[in-house]
């Protein structure tokens, strides 16, 4: 017959919170067979000395990280290109463990859906008709199983909301600068509409009237 050990293991020293490698000790009672006494009263408390390696804890990302980025709140026009990026919860998770688990977008959709395949999860459209338009981005959750990463069938979806207008136009006036005339400036001159010089004419008047002048003279001085 053995005598078997009763462990205490509520009172032994092991922490679980504690991330890291612990020696603990866990304390027991030896329970004797039946019919077998203990004439001696020797000591039947034990205890063993157990040492627990590190244990890893699963990262698990978290959906509501799941994102949209690069999408103006202050809206675009019909001739707008724009540019977005989607970013899975998890997605940096460079070096991961067994049981880890990111979120990986999929596909987007504002009018006609489209797919990624891999990184990088960008992707530019433009709209060429006015509105309130919604961008859905679908992503996929993934579970490491210690060699590649697994689709686990959930799905976890973000959207965001822009609007189309159409682009303002802006009118620029050049004004036209007056040229400045000096002779509008200036009075005209009284014209008759007659061009032709009037001297000879003055010239023939003043010699008739001296030969008239003179006739009358000498007509006084012989009466």
């Amino acid at each position: 017959m053995k005598a078997k050990v009763k462990w205490n293991v509520k009172e032994c020293t092991y922490d679980p919170s504690v991330k890291q490698e612990q020696t603990f000790k866990v304390n027991g009672t030896v329970v004797l067979p039946d019919g077998v006494e203990n004439p001696d009263q020797i000591s039947l408390i034990t205890a063993v000395k157990v040492t627990v390696k590190a244990g890893r804890t699963a990262q698990i990302a978290d959906p509501a990280n799941n994102k949209i980025t690069g999408i103006s709140a202050d809206g675009y026009t019909t001739q707008s290109k724009i540019t977005f990026t989607a970013v899975g919860a998890g997605m940096d998770n460079e070096s991961p463990g067994k049981g880890d688990v990111r979120y990986v977008p999929d596909h987007w959709t504002v009018i006609n859906t489209n797919s990624w395949s891999q990184a990088p999860y960008t992707a530019t459209f433009g709209i060429t008709k006015e509105g309130t338009y919604n961008l859905t981005v679908v992503f996929n959750a993934q579970q490491y199983d210690g060699k590649s990463w697994k689709n686990t069938g959930k799905q976890d979806t973000k959207q965001v909301s822009f609007t189309i207008s159409q682009p303002k136009v802006v009118i620029t006036a050049t004004p036209t600068p007056v040229q400045q005339n000096p002779a509008a400036n200036q009075k005209k001159a009284v014209q008759t509409g007659d061009t032709t010089n009037i001297m000879p004419f003055v010239l023939i008047l003043a010699i008739a009237a001296g030969a008239i002048v003179g006739v009358v003279v000498y007509k006084k001085k012989k009466k």
